[in-house]
């Protein structure tokens, strides 16, 4: 069977009324059990229950019919049978007829829901077909559980109550669900007395959740009342101390409760959470109000080692230096304590608070290392009782509002988590309750609010640390509401803003708020802001007014631990002002010391690579290729072409072979219609004598003709020429490199053709050049830089001759030096022959490039590099550093000429 067999067979079997004895049956044909072992079922042949009324498959399912209303108590029945344990029992299984319950032995999951919606939640029992559920690798099993039952219990609360789920509500909603894992959480860890909610629920829920919502009602409002105020309350909630510290500050309010939703909610607190994990639990919980999200539960968190790499060099390094230098030093150890205590972490997209939480960690986990040491080298004097970092210090800015009271929620616990590490090392923690204040997390959008009034500036002795992972939203993927946002951040202070990814909307909001101020930030974003535009348009903006960048991660895949995540390129970079402090960069695990780092992450001068309408370095003239405009009708497949002939054999005179950039990457024939009256009009004559060209001819004037672009109406009478035409008149060959080509190629595609081709507008051109351009442009030199100065198209490089080829820096070759390179050229073009038929893209394939062609590619390269420093480069980054070196030298030199 299939999963659509499966679930067909859940609408048809589970439809009508219950039947005790048939549900067994049904279920194992619903998972494709064979006839002749339903047959044994139906016997009692095959059935391994050690229950009364028990029906057991083996390795598969066991079944026990419940009495009304008792489903949990025949499900731990169930859960408790010897014969579940021993045969390996993978699901357990009870309805009434009204509800179902059932668990997975195997992840120890639970589902409940009503008997006439089991049809729906065929999902859950696919794993007795032989297809395994969704499954998160690498994650605490815990949070994982945690989170399933938590969305369930969302999800049954809005169902019985649609209210709750209105826009108006969510925010009530949102704070309700906090404070139950909040409850969870605290009665297992000791803050709350053991199982005091759990108990509350057994107690006070009723049987099915009826009176769920009176007893919640009291257990919070206690908790949100000091002693001694709370006669209105039943006398059973005077044993819940009081809690408040903003978690229970705002109104009380709980939904009412169905028997699933009680179910769910019961079933999440039998669990043990304390054992969650706050850096992660977080962004899972976050999930549970986005049903989209569910899919990939558990995945859309940034992992602690990628928040490392934002906060350790930001001033976690920093202050693990001052620890070490005072390490000896009773006094100066006192002062990196003082110095902890004042510092503020600022996250403006903050989502459920990781960042927050992984530096407020950090942070206490210095303070302990502190305190111990002082404790060995200065037991005589008093050490500070507890901690000094407060939760107060932690800022941040969520535009979600359940994100938002879930960043709240998690600050707690790990302040919690932080306090039972002080009593392990010291003996004392301070009282738990009532908690103090959270932290400053603020629901609002970060591009429009005030960030000082978020996080106000710091004063003398304070440090304030912008800290985040920014939405990522590139030009295409932005909506009405983010491109107002970019107007709101950019319009009146940066031109051409509209191109940049969303990110660099809090770039810019950042390096605003820390000038000439104890400021520092670090933020995550796609690696497209340090390159090609928009590192020339946003860059100059922001590192000036004494701005610069103090360290970097360059290029690097951004994962989560989960399994299926998204791989997308980002940078890091550091933003402080300036001083004499070394600058960082970090690679491939490496770090650098720099004397700088300019816009493209590179140890060079701070300049910005411009587009140039003629080349800087005295280089032939590159252009686009031709654009016909003509809806498709002057372009010819193979097939259009043989027949054309074939109808009229002198028409080939007017038909080109036609090259865009997939044509020349993967050897794709395409041809085209090519009147070429420039010497008079006697080919025109001719042409329009052939029928399907004079056919074609006047549909692509209608279409001109009919055009909103003024340029292309301009054409409308003369439709049998292309409407841009660069290629000079004669020519006898022609370079052409794809506008757009893969990022996986180990050197961009290049291809030189005869006067025989017209190349398309998704080329650039070289007419008539000499060879020795073909050997720069297939060097991994000039791919390094066009990956960097011209940015890429989704994953893609994107080649510019304005910005790529004009700009690229290179020596005055001599006449012997533009010899060699034409040889090498030459023995690109002999040893890719020698492949033929092979195409670029399967010549190119990193994976399957033959070894002939990768020798001729080094031996290009040496022989170029040589020209430049005497030798080859070490790697791409010494390539990079000594072509901005280059760059920056021109740029001054024309300068000074002009």
């Amino acid at each position: 069977m299939n999963v659509v067999e499966v679930e067909e067979a859940f609408e048809r079997l589970f439809a009508g009324e219950f039947d005790p004895e048939v549900f067994p049956i049904a279920l194992a044909e619903a998972i494709g059990t064979s006839n002749a072992n339903i047959s044994k079922l139906k016997s009692g042949a095959m059935n391994r229950s050690d229950l009364p009324g028990g029906t057991l498959l083996n390795g598969k399912f066991h079944f026990l019919p419940a009495e009304e209303g008792k489903t949990e108590e025949a499900l731990e029945t169930l859960c408790g049978s010897k014969a579940t344990k021993t045969r390996k029992v993978r699901i357990a299984v009870t309805t009434d007829g009204i509800s179902v319950a059932a668990r997975d032995m195997k992840s120890g999951e639970a589902r409940f829901c009503d008997y006439a919606e089991l049809k729906d939640n065929f999902g859950f029992f696919l794993p007795l077909a032989g297809f395994e559920r969704f499954k998160a690798a690498d994650e605490n099993p815990v949070d994982i559980r945690a989170t399933s039952r938590l969305a369930k219990l969302y999800d049954a609360l809005i169902k019985a109550n649609p209210e709750w789920g209105e826009d108006e509500n969510r925010h009530v909603m949102n704070q309700f669900m906090t404070r139950i894992v909040f409850c969870l959480f605290a009665e297992d860890t000791g803050i709350l007395p053991d199982n005091i909610f759990a108990r509350c629920l057994t107690d006070y829920g009723g049987n099915a959740g009826e009176t769920a919502q009176a007893a919640i009602l009291a257990a919070f409002t206690a908790m949100a009342t000091p002693s001694g105020k709370r006669d209105d309350l039943p006398k059973w909630a005077d044993d819940f101390p009081y809690v408040n510290g903003g978690l229970f500050a705002e109104g009380i309010a709980a939904p009412v409760f169905s028997r699933t939703a009680f179910q769910y909610l019961k079933e999440a607190a039998g669990m043990n959470w304390k054992e969650i994990n706050p850096d992660i639990f977080g962004s899972m919980i976050q999930s549970i109000a986005d049903p989209k999200a569910r899919s990939e539960l558990g995945m859309h968190y940034t992992s602690v080692p990628n928040i490392l790499k934002v906060i350790g060099p930001l001033f976690l390094d920093d202050l693990d230096e001052a620890i070490d230098k005072a390490w000896n030093k009773a006094s100066a150890l006192r002062a990196v304590l003082q110095r902890i205590s004042k510092i503020r972490v600022f996250d403006p997209a903050c989502g459920s608070g990781n960042f927050l939480v992984v530096s407020y960690r950090e942070l206490r986990d210095r303070e302990i290392r502190i305190l111990k040491r002082l404790e060995e080298i200065d037991p005589g004097h008093a050490m500070e009782m507890f901690s000094a970092v407060s939760l107060s210090n932690f800022h941040g800015i969520e535009i979600t509002d359940f994100a938002a009271e879930t960043a709240k929620l998690a600050l707690f616990i790990a302040e919690y988590q932080a306090n039972a590490r002080f009593a392990d090392v010291f003996g004392r923690m301070p009282p738990a309750l009532p908690l103090r204040d959270g932290g400053h997390i603020v629901c609002d959008n970060a591009l429009r609010v005030n960030w000082e009034a978020i996080c106000p500036p710091p004063d003398m002795l304070e440090e304030v640390y912008i800290a985040g992972n920014p939405p990522f939203l590139g030009k295409a993927q932005q909506k009405k509401k983010h491109k107002d946002d970019m107007d709101f951040v950019f319009q009146g202070e940066v031109q051409n803003y509209r191109a940049f990814d969303y990110v660099a909307a809090w770039y810019f909001k950042a390096a605003t708020y820390l000038r000439n101020r104890s400021v520092k930030a670090a933020l995550v974003a796609t690696n497209s802001l340090c390159q090609g535009a928009s590192a020339s348009n946003l860059w100059p903006e922001i590192l000036n007014q004494n701005t610069e960048i103090g360290f970097a991660y360059r290029s690097f895949k951004w994962r989560n631990n989960a399994a299926s995540n998204a791989a997308v390129i980002c940078v890091v970079v550091g933003l402080r002002n300036q001083d004499n402090e070394p600058k960082r960069i970090f690679e491939e695990g490496i770090e650098f010391r720099t004397k700088n780092i300019n816009a493209y992450l590179i140890d060079a001068p701070n300049v910005y690579v411009t587009a140039s309408r003629r080349a800087l370095n005295r280089l032939p003239e590159m252009t686009f290729g031709e654009m016909p405009r003509d809806d498709g009708n002057l372009v010819l497949s193979p097939a259009e072409r043989d027949g054309l002939i074939q109808s009229d054999p002198s028409a080939g005179s007017f038909i080109r072979k036609y090259l865009g950039a997939e044509e020349v990457i993967n050897g794709i024939d395409r041809y085209c219609i090519w009147i070429d009256d420039r010497n008079g009009s006697e080919a025109l004559v001719r042409a329009r004598k052939i029928d399907e060209i004079n056919n074609r001819l006047k549909r692509v004037a209608i279409f001109r003709g009919e055009s909103t672009n003024n340029s292309t109406v301009a054409f409308a009478d003369r439709p049998h020429r292309f409407v841009e035409i660069r290629s000079p008149e004669n020519f006898q060959s022609a370079i052409l490199v794809p506008s757009v080509s893969s990022e996986r190629r180990p050197y961009l595609p290049v291809e030189r053709v005869g006067n025989d081709v017209v190349a398309s507008n998704l080329n650039q051109v070289l007419y008539d050049a000499p060879d020795w351009c073909l050997a720069l442009i297939a060097s991994r030199l000039h791919l390094v830089w066009i990956a960097t100065v011209c940015g890429k198209l989704k994953s893609d490089f994107r080649y510019s001759n304005t910005l790529g080829w004009n700009t690229f820096p290179v020596p005055d070759f001599t006449d012997k030096q533009k010899s060699a390179l034409e040889e090498s050229a030459r023995e690109i073009l002999l040893v890719r022959a020698d492949h033929h038929p092979k195409t670029i893209a399967q010549l190119y394939d990193p994976d399957k490039m033959p070894d002939d062609l990768r020798q001729a590619h080094r031996r290009n390269d040496e022989l170029l590099e040589s020209m430049y420093i005497g030798r080859p480069f070490r790697n791409d980054t010494e390539r990079l550093e000594h072509l901005f070196k280059r760059y920056a030298d021109r740029v001054a030199e024309l300068k000074r000429g002009a």
